[in-house]
């Protein structure tokens, strides 16, 4: 459970009054309709009209409320430009069956759908809605393709975990090509896939092949075990080849211990961006970890006024879900209004026209044939620890 200023529970309720109604830019009941689809479970909220939770939000609701924020200010924002639009916000946990819910007939009439699943059934069933009307669907926060196979209308704005792997072997490459590498991972059927796609990386024609050694250790091992993979004379850098955060927390804190007689620097996956690395546990590590979304890269001027218009609604500071919210609403509904036919948005997905923070570059994939996104680099650092976040 979340607690928050009263000022922000009393903004966010009387926000979340607007669901059913819908968001406007310009009401009127004949513009162009974006619906926002966001698992954001208001019955579980309320009952009998009243917030059940007092000045707290429960922990499970918070990222698609602060998403629903992000395109709050979108819509203000549109607004202010004149731009004449209909959102439909989508309580995609309103109805027992999402398909319902996707059937209604304001979603029917979509231009284009912003859709934020829980999980690869909802991903699946909301592709296969925008397949059926052919409605261009952004899928804003989903980790990966969910299975969906050829739909095109499907745009993945999460990298695939496959573009990250390739994205990892990549800069490996580029800079740290002459250290004592070590790909560390453990038994498991995601850490198989995350193995595998690394060793395509390294077989892709043209590739230049990295030396390291691969090794498998259970999720208790010690500070021994490191200490015999790690050379005192070099630069070591370890791959942590496994979604599991308690794993690759192990693996920074044990390296923390060795410090500074064995210079690390551990590379992670995207699922660290939730990871707080600046406990003094981790301290002299240097981690670097793959991500699709960096609040912090663009447009310094529009970040700085989104974030002075997010504490006077919220009366506190935008996470990433919420900028992720305001970037993706604002660009994509300025996209589909200047090219609304079907085929002239998806050959300008990825123009820079109506940037914000992110570049986007939106690649079709022959299997399972839906757009996989790619990105940027970029890097942060914290008082204990040097932490680089890479754009895939």
């Amino acid at each position: 459970m979340i607690s928050l200023h009263r000022l922000s529970i009393t903004c966010l309720l009387a926000s979340l009054l607007l669901v059913s109604k819908g968001i406007q830019a310009q009401s009127s009941p004949d513009k162009p309709v974006i619906s926002v689809l966001l698992p954001l479970q208001l019955d579980s909220l309320y009952s009998l009209d009243k917030y059940k939770f007092g000045n707290s939000i429960p922990k499970s609701a918070l990222p698609y409320l602060e998403f629903y924020n992000g395109v709050l200010l979108a819509a203000d924002s549109l607004n202010k430009e004149n731009v004449a639009v209909h959102f439909e916000v989508v309580d995609t946990r309103r109805f027992a069956s999402l398909g319902t819910t996707l059937h209604s007939p304001t979603v029917k009439q979509s231009k284009l759908l912003i859709a934020v699943a829980q999980n690869s059934n909802d991903l699946k069933q909301m592709a296969a809605f925008a397949k059926s009307l052919h409605i261009p669907m952004v899928s804003a926060t989903f980790p990966n393709d969910g299975g969906v196979k050829q739909t095109p209308e499907m745009y993945v704005v999460n990298s695939t975990m496959k573009t990250h792997c390739e994205g990892i072997y990549k800069y490996l490459q580029r800079n740290h090509s002459s250290d004592n590498l070590v790909f560390i991972t453990r038994k498991g059927t995601v850490e198989s896939y995350l193995k595998n796609w690394i060793e395509e990386a390294a077989s892709a024609p043209g590739s230049h092949k990295l030396r390291w050694k691969m090794i498998t250790l259970s999720d208790s091992f010690q500070v021994a075990q490191l200490r015999s993979l790690l050379d005192s004379n070099r630069n070591n850098t370890l791959i942590a080849g496994s979604m599991e955060a308690a794993f690759g927390q192990r693996l920074v804190k044990q390296l923390s211990s060795l410090q500074p007689k064995y210079k690390s620097l551990v590379v992670g996956m995207p699922n660290w961006d939730d990871i707080d690395f600046r406990k003094p546990e981790f301290k002299g590590v240097e981690i670097t970890f793959s991500t699709p979304f960096i609040s912090s890269s663009g447009n310094l001027d529009v970040y700085t006024s989104l974030s002075k218009a997010y504490a006077r609604k919220q009366n506190s500071k935008p996470s990433d879900m919420a900028v992720k919210g305001f970037e993706l609403t604002y660009r994509f509904t300025k996209t589909i209004l200047a090219y609304p036919a079907y085929e002239d948005f998806a050959d300008h997905a990825n123009d820079r026209t109506y940037k914000i923070f992110c570049d986007f570059d939106f690649v079709p994939v022959t299997e399972p044939g839906n757009a996989d996104r790619k990105s940027i680099i970029s890097k942060t650092k914290n008082s204990t620890s040097s932490v680089n976040k890479m754009g895939y």
